[in-house]
């Protein structure tokens, strides 16, 4: 469970990097490393939940996952994103379906589940 939750923080921080990459960030304490790419961890921070460092290191993203309705509901990162070890910025839709299987059978095949509902977001449509 703990090596779920150390994956799931390296999701945020990965996606939470391409962000700050994409946006060209140079706010102050910004992510700077490539996209993609987490921060070596010992044994020790695997063990820690993502939602921990991400409050100060994306906090953008992680306000976005506590005010939406998977915050909310207390739906953990890596229940979509993987643990540590497999880790996926962007999740498999299959993931989706764990939780959301009726909507996923009748999901239009040729978008993504979270083109139409951000998962980070608290409105269900865009």
């Amino acid at each position: 469970m703990k090596r779920h939750i150390l994956k799931l923080c390296l999701l945020v921080l990965t996606i939470a990097v391409a962000t700050a990459c994409t946006a060209g960030a140079s706010k102050k304490g910004a992510v700077t490393k490539a996209a993609g790419v987490h921060p070596e961890l010992n044994q020790q921070e695997m063990l820690t939940p993502c939602s921990q460092c991400h409050k100060d290191a994306t906090p953008e993203v992680y306000k976005e996952w506590y005010n939406s309705v998977h915050g909310i509901a207390n739906v953990k990162c890596f229940q979509c994103h993987g643990t540590y070890e497999n880790l996926k910025a962007s999740p498999d839709e299959a993931s989706c379906a764990a939780c959301h299987n009726a909507q996923y059978q009748k999901r239009p095949k040729d978008k993504k589940c979270w083109e139409c509902h951000p998962a980070h977001h608290f409105f269900i449509h865009k």
